[in-house]
């Protein structure tokens, strides 16, 4: 600002200078004292300006792949009216608006020198993901008319599959710059660190080879994001007061009126694991009377390590439905629907909507439904997780301080210390030492906001060649990458586990409960191999074939990111186990191929032109289909 400041007074004295100097001056050849010229602006808060735009442009199109790959909640039923005319408003607003118009102003000012090469290097590449995903997204956008309103001031769209290599040679030029660049600190990703940026270009460059077929070229990309060290990743503080430096999920869910966000319920469902192995697996207590101590060894190996980490569970139960696991003295573990409730109770049922809504059909006889008449797990996951089922477009009840929120991963929120199993009597009293439970969300709580938002993690680079080397039929190094995929995912994970003072480590996963995880995914992806790929009369998978396993665990490891997942489904089908939404597919209208235009975009332009479905596919597009839709 200091230097901005500087420019512009000098700019004022000038022209005032001149104005005094000579009373014949011609007024019209004077510059405007208060525009700055791009020449004149600040190079390095340019820079920071490009990345801020990144980091937008990236959760705006994170968000869309999440949702389609129900690894964060999707509110519509309807997937043409949710993937409208906002659908990557943001990115696009980034790239034409801000990012590239900033590149070109510090082209003006980088000269023969070559002084501005790190800022070129990192903005380029930034630059060039985005014009990628937003091919991905929407298929044909402007590129060889853009940034020029000179001589197009409504810039015409180019083939999709031309602005990819537009994009790829950004990487080359990226390349270009940072091999010669000399560091500067006003970098918000890696430090200023040269090395790990090439690392992202060569990433970037991967992702495209996947992308668009070249499985070979993908699985023998070196240089890449392989380490957490090389992790591209935006990191929050925990300042409230604008600027407000919180992640912004933690923001939404940590208030003094409760959460905001809800949970995908497919996600949380996965990883609370198989219902019928908690109810039938003995669990060790420290003593008579007490609930479960986090440090008891329990042998769910369905059970994900990760869990305590993604969701806090602010309430211990699931009114009118599934809530934790409950003991009473010698007799079996039980599955109440409410806390001390039946089978049939629908107790505080107005706070959770969907638990008075008949069971849909096409949910029944699924993962998603219960063969015993039970609403089943599009409404709520057992073990008190309460979240929302894809395309559940209800009201909001106010259920803001019992719904399941954000964890300590990624958003810097809670850990969460909650109990899955207690003892009961027949009044359901509860020992005290449930009051050591945090309970409901508040400004404040757990690491205040210190989260990250993964943008390309080293866990996500192994799925990716594990998905390449699938294709080729390679199903060794599938499995291998998988398992390093998993391992890099789980230490990333863990290591937030300390950023909450009040989390109970009793409570942290082990060594060897990751091991065991891990061992337990492995040997179900060995027994894929040769799997039944047809579905059942309701059109569901009769088994899950080594892609929907790998799969699974790729969007698992996603969370908090997760834009690849769109394309992920896209290319291959898989997951095929998704949960379908709670509309049936008639209802829902086809899986989005692209989304549509900005509604900005075609009212200010009249050369694009907006479609009428969500059916254009993108040129790598083969049609591969999911049976979830």
């Amino acid at each position: 600002m200091k230097r901005i400041f500087k420019y512009l007074m000098m700019t004022v004295i000038a022209a005032g200078t001149m104005f005094y100097s000579c009373e014949t001056m011609e007024l019209e050849d004077l510059t405007d004292p208060n525009a700055l010229s791009p020449d004149l602006a600040d190079a390095d808060l340019l820079l920071n300006t490009i990345q801020v735009n990144y980091l937008g442009a990236m959760q705006d199109m994170q968000g869309n792949g999440a949702a389609l790959g129900r690894i964060n909640y999707m509110g519509g039923r309807v997937y043409y009216e949710n993937f409208g005319g906002g659908t990557v408003s943001g990115a696009w607003g980034a790239l034409y608006s801000g990012i590239l118009p900033d590149i070109d102003a510090i082209e003006l000012q980088n000269g023969e020198e070559n002084l501005l090469a790190f800022h070129l290097g990192i903005s380029k590449a930034m630059a060039a993901h985005i014009m990628m995903g937003l091919v991905d997204s929407v298929g044909d956008i402007p590129f060889e008319q853009a940034n020029n309103p000179t001589e197009y001031p409504n810039p015409a769209t180019s083939d999709d599959e031309v602005v990819y290599a537009g994009a790829l040679a950004l990487l080359d030029e990226a390349s270009s710059y940072l091999s010669a660049a000399v560091a500067v600190t006003d970098d918000l990703y890696y430090g200023g660190d040269t090395g790990n940026w090439m690392k992202f270009v060569n990433t970037l460059k991967m992702r495209a080879m996947l992308t668009t077929g070249d499985y070979a070229g993908a699985l023998a990309m070196t240089g890449v994001i392989d380490t957490a060290d090389a992790d591209m990743q935006f990191s929050y503080g925990t300042q409230e007061l604008q600027p407000d430096t919180r992640h912004p999920w933690y923001a939404s869910d940590y208030t003094t009126s409760g959460a905001n966000i809800y949970q995908s319920s497919w996600l949380m469902d996965i990883m609370t694991g198989d219902m019928n192995e908690w109810m039938t697996t003995a669990v060790a207590y420290p003593g008579a009377g007490m609930e479960e101590d986090g440090a008891a060894q329990r042998a769910i190996t369905s059970d994900d390590p990760r869990r305590r980490y993604y969701f806090y569970r602010q309430n211990m139960t699931t009114p009118g439905n599934s809530s934790m696991l409950f003991f009473n003295g010698d007799g079996p573990y039980n599955w109440p629907i409410s806390f001390g409730g039946d089978s049939t109770s629908t107790e505080n049922g107005e706070t959770l909507s969907c638990s008075l809504i008949a069971n849909p059909p096409h949910l029944d006889f699924t993962i998603d439904g219960d063969a015993n008449g039970l609403k089943g797990r599009w409404c709520a996951n057992f073990l008190g997780y309460w979240g929302r089922h894809h395309g559940n477009d209800e009201g909001t009840p106010p259920d803001n301080f019992t719904r399941t929120a954000v964890g300590v991963y990624p958003s810097g929120g809670s850990f969460d210390n909650m109990p899955d199993i207690v003892n009961y009597d027949n009044h359901g009293s509860l020992s005290a030492s449930n009051e050591a439970i945090k309970g409901a969300v508040w400004q404040g709580n757990g690491g205040g906001g210190a989260g990250i938002w993964p943008i390309y993690l080293s866990s996500y680079v192994h799925f990716m060649k594990a998905e390449a080397a699938m294709w080729l039929g390679d199903t060794g190094t599938a499995r291998a990458m998988m398992e390093i995929g998993m391992q890099h995912s789980f230490a990333k994970v863990l290591s937030m586990g300390s950023v909450d003072p009040e989390a109970d480590s009793n409570y942290f996963a082990t060594s060897t409960d990751v091991s065991d995880f891990i061992a337990m995914k492995l040997a179900e992806f060995d027994a894929a191999a040769g799997a039944d790929t047809s579905l059942d009369q309701f059109g569901w998978p009769v088994a899950k074939t080594q892609l929907d396993v790998l799969a699974e665990q790729y969007f698992v490891a996603m969370y908090g990111g997760g834009y690849d997942a769109w394309n992920f489904i896209r290319r291959t089908g898989a997951p095929r186990h998704l949960s379908r939404g709670l509309m049936d597919n008639a209802e829902s209208g086809p899986f989005p191929r692209t989304g549509l235009y900005p509604s900005g975009e075609i009212s200010a332009n009249p050369s694009i032109l907006q479609r009428q479905d969500n059916n254009t596919t993108v040129f790598w597009d083969q049609g591969a289909v999911n049976p979830a839709n």
